[in-house]
């Protein structure tokens, strides 16, 4: 994969992973006071969907959308 084409699947990536973190932070109130900026990088935006994961009973859906995001994720990582 060319790296134009690694960018272009990062950024809709990252994306993806800011908007769910930012939705799912509004639905459960930020029980865990995470912060989200509209600069924040895909790590932060994983960290907070890892921690919605584990802390909050999210329904299906939700929990699909993030694992989603963390394969992604973790075929990027491979491919690099």
């Amino acid at each position: 994969m060319s790296n134009t084409k690694k960018m272009s699947a990062l950024l809709t990536l990252q994306e993806r992973a800011f908007e769910t973190a930012k939705i799912l932070l509004e639905k459960y109130q930020n029980p865990n006071d995470l912060k989200l900026e509209e600069n924040s990088d895909l790590e932060d935006s994983y960290t907070i969907l890892i921690t919605l994961l584990y802390t909050e009973k999210l329904d299906m859906e939700e929990q699909l959308k993030i694992l989603s995001i963390i394969d992604e994720m973790k075929l990027l990582d491979e491919n690099r």
